[in-house]
């Protein structure tokens, strides 16, 4: 897939040999000095544009507007050119980066996670209105496409759902699975302890993301792998916490029930095998797997959050409306719509804002801006 536009440069200190003269060493801190004053510029260039890459690995910088999931335009001081997603590796527009993925067409994609297996989301453009669609993300390994049904996965319809279909675009039918636990099984094997946490559901498809980065690290670093997951879990249940009204954290494990929704009662087991029942609203945090849910005061009215990020920023979704809110201290909760209220939030870091504003980012991109913002290199005003 395509990388970062802007070269790696060294910013690493050399040890001044002891024996040299204080000019040498005058010279090295001059040197490491302008090493740096130039790694902050190159820092602060990466991100303050967005930028299209060819297949030619040539960087283009500029707007980005986009009308389809098929067909991207960059706009810049030479003109506005025209790239279609089978003419270009990807692009990045805010935080967030799409690539250029053949599905059953070549079309720009999400990137989610990149690794080893890396997964995708369909643009937020990909039209609805195509006959027999249905929803889809897609892991990707070894070259080879994983398509998932979102909404199959959603309701937990079956283990296997799988259909044939030339998914590498060769001419020749490819098996592959519209299940979430069948790619996995595809991908890590019967054998892989991960995919046994997975069989035994210990992991619902709304822990797709910490699926993929636990595949990655148990690929990269088995120890570090060992020391994220718990193989002692009962069968449909998973690591979690709750804290109750007194405040107190008590760790164990939760009951899954699919995509977990507020009419659910949290089923919990304590470490020292004691079993609770809660309604979620009576507490005020909980945690299943890496996903945490939260009860806070907004406006006098008791709202039932999802974090969705957690930074200088932290982003949150009701799970009664659907609205998103945006905070940097809990206490002031500014919502996410097309009034934008919620951009004051950006303006201490003047670079990132004007990037917001100067590429007319909109409020279905906010979780693309709210990362920029948390990840960007420079200080507040």
């Amino acid at each position: 897939m395509f990388g970062g536009a802007c070269p790696a440069i060294y910013s690493g200190a050399l040890k001044p040999n002891a024996s040299k003269r204080k000019s040498k060493k005058f010279m090295n801190k001059y040197f490491r000095t302008i090493i740096v004053l130039i790694f902050g510029i190159f820092t602060s260039l990466c991100f303050s544009q967005d930028y299209l890459v060819t297949n030619e690995n040539d960087t283009i910088y500029g707007k980005i507007e986009w009308k389809t999931n098929t067909t991207v335009y960059i706009k810049n001081k030479y003109g506005k050119q025209k790239f279609r997603a089978n003419e270009a590796k990807g692009f990045t527009r805010g935080y967030f980066k799409f690539a250029s993925i053949k599905t059953s067409i070549p079309e720009f994609l999400l990137e989610i996670k990149k690794g080893k297996v890396s997964y995708y989301k369909e643009s937020h453009l990909k039209s609805r209105f195509t006959l027999n669609y249905t929803r889809k993300v897609f892991l990707q390994y070894n070259d080879k496409i994983y398509p998932i049904d979102v909404d199959t996965n959603i309701k937990g319809s079956g283990f296997i759902s799988n259909i044939f279909g030339d998914i590498q675009g060769t001419g020749q039918l490819e098996f592959y699975s519209s299940n979430f636990k069948w790619s996995f099984y595809q991908i890590l094997g019967k054998e892989h302890t991960l995919y046994k946490l997975i069989k035994k559901n210990n992991y619902t498809f709304e822990d797709i993301e910490l699926l993929v980065d636990l595949a990655n690290i148990s690929i990269d670093n088995k120890s570090d792998f060992e020391k994220r997951i718990d193989t002692t879990l009962k069968s449909g249940y998973a690591q979690g916490y709750v804290i109750k009204k007194e405040k107190d954290t008590i760790f164990g494990s939760i009951k899954m029930n699919g995509r977990f929704i507020l009419s659910d009662k949290v089923n919990f087991i304590s470490k020292n095998e004691t079993e609770s029942s809660y309604d979620p609203r009576e507490l005020i945090e909980f945690k299943i797997n890496d996903r945490t849910y939260k009860n806070i005061q907004i406006k006098k009215k008791l709202k039932h959050l999802v974090e969705i990020i957690d930074g200088e920023i932290s982003m949150y979704r009701d799970l009664n409306k659907g609205e998103s809110y945006l905070t940097k201290d809990f206490k002031k909760f500014i919502t996410v719509d097309k009034k934008e209220k919620y951009l004051e939030l950006f303006e201490d870091k003047p670079e990132i804002y004007k990037r917001i504003i100067d590429n007319e980012y909109k409020y279905f991109e906010i979780k693309s801006i709210v990362k920029l913002y948390n990840n960007a290199p420079q200080e507040r005003v």
